[in-house]
Parts: structure tokens; sequence; C-alpha cells
């Protein structure tokens, strides 16, 4: 992983043409993006795709850039409004999540272990973003910058538009919902297990 200077580094040669610091950037950024999309989304085509259209724009406006910025808030801030700009253009309010095996190497398991694992992987997805869509967009955002991002509640407030207090307002009313949420899951595990 990269530091802020190593980005900014990347950003000044962007800005020159250097396509390789391009691919760079995306290589550094661009799955952390994605998944900060598609949790504020539920929809991972349309998390890719505003992504993508973040860098596409990036490198057909290059010469317009600022070359001394935050760059990681940067693109964080143009994702996020790309993604609100496709979700309006969709008019989409509720998603079909959908689920694709790709962290595990399929050689090294039996297919019993191989269908046990995917079983269990997939439950557990099922389980988060049963929990994630009875967030607001608001809260799962939020819920997503402090604990998938690893941003401070002032960063959030700063990338956002909003203040910090409120930020820690919709955090605690989003952790409260989902401890309901998981303590009711986990209610009816333990009554199908000990029944």
């Amino acid at each position: 992983m990269l530091d802020e200077s190593a980005y900014l580094q990347l950003w000044q040669k962007i800005i020159k043409g250097d396509r390789k610091a391009f691919e760079k950037l995306f290589d550094a950024l661009g799955k952390e993006l994605v998944s900060y999309a598609y949790k504020i989304t539920l929809d991972r085509a349309l998390a890719k795709d505003a992504v993508q259209d973040v860098f596409v724009d990036l490198w057909l406006y290059r010469s317009n850039l600022n070359e001394d910025v935050q760059v990681k808030f940067y693109l964080y801030r143009c994702v996020r409004r790309a993604t609100t700009k496709l979700l309006r253009r969709d008019n989409q309010e509720n998603t079909e999540v959908q689920w694709y095996p790709t962290d595990f190497e399929a050689d090294e398991l039996s297919p019993e272990m191989l269908l046990c694992r995917i079983e269990s992987e997939s439950f557990q997805e099922a389980q988060i973003e049963k929990s994630l869509k009875i967030l607001s967009e608001r809260e799962r955002e939020i819920i997503t910058l402090k604990y998938y991002s690893n941003l401070k509640l002032r960063e959030i407030a700063n990338l956002l538009e909003i203040k910090e207090q409120t930020v820690a307002n919709i955090l605690q009313k989003a952790l409260t919902k989902l401890r309901q949420q998981l303590s009711y899951l986990i209610s009816i595990v333990l009554f199908f297990i000990f029944g």
C-alpha cells in the first residue's frame, strides 16, 4: 500500500501524461474504490462503472488537474459523485446482490471442501448484505468510510461536506441498527441449534 506522498508523485506524473503512473495509481486504489462504491450501492456493476468513469475522466482531463491535492481523498470524493450520478441515472433503490467466488484457488481444495467453503462464504456475505440493506444509503456510506476505508470522523465529515458531530450521530445510529439486526440473526441461529 502506498502513502499519500507516493500517490501525489503518481498524480503529478499522470498530469504530465505518464500512462505507467496512471496504471499504478489504478492498481493501488482501484479495488478499494470499487469496494467503497459497492458498500454504498450494493450493486457490483454500478460500483465498477463509477470507478471506471472516474479513472477515464482522470486520464481524459489530466491536463486540467490541480498538481497539489490529497489524491486518495480526491478520488473518494469523485467516486462518491460518480456513484450518485449513476444511481440517479439508473433510478435504482434496491439492487440484487450477486456473489462471485474469486478468493481461493480451486486446485487446492477437494470438491467437498470447495462446496462447503462457497456455501459458508456465501451465507456470511448474504447475512452482511442483509444487515447492510437495513441501513440508509448515508449510513452505509459512513460505515464503509469508517470501517472499510479506515477514515477518521473528521475526514469523513470533510468528504461528505457535513459536520463531524453529524457523522458521529449517523455512525452511532447505524451501529445500533446493525447490532439489533445481528442479535436477531444470532437468536435465530441459536434457536435452530438448541431449538
